[in-house]
């Protein structure tokens, strides 16, 4: 960021990487936190090969398990939206905000154009060009 607020010192910036996890659900199959914590280990090793220096560079970590995600958001077994990603003929892409039923818009993870914050937040403003301009809406050109 150009902004020096947003990263610990001059020397370092803030790079945030995510890896996506199915749940695991209840029972014997769940990850303990150690398994969790290793491949997290590993993912860096990984994403170290792409970006040499990586791990000397990295100042903390966080590693979120679905149990976790499940505890502090209540979402079943912690699950959220998988990335929606081109290509494949569309079949990976999120469903589409506006629905079979006259008036009845989807927005959020499960959702175009995704999860997360900021995706929720083109979902809600999408929905909202919908409703305002119909179904020609299609957001800025």
């Amino acid at each position: 960021p150009d902004d020096p607020a947003l990263v610990p010192d001059a020397d370092h910036e803030a790079v945030t990487l995510s890896a996506t996890v199915p749940a695991l659900g209840g029972g014997p199959d769940r990850a303990t936190s150690e398994e969790t914590a290793h491949r997290a280990e590993r993912l860096i090793d990984v994403a170290e090969r792409a970006v040499p220096g990586l791990r000397d560079r990295l100042l903390w970590h966080e590693v979120r398990t679905p149990a976790e995600v499940a505890a502090d958001t209540g979402v079943p077994d912690g699950a959220i939206p998988a990335p929606a990603l081109a290509g494949a003929a569309g079949r990976l892409l999120h469903a589409a905000n506006s629905t079979r039923t006259e008036g009845l818009f989807t927005v959020g993870g499960w959702s175009h154009p995704g999860g997360g914050l900021p995706h929720a937040g083109m979902s809600g403003a999408l929905v909202a060009g919908l409703v305002v301009e119909g179904p020609e809406f299609r957001g800025s050109q």
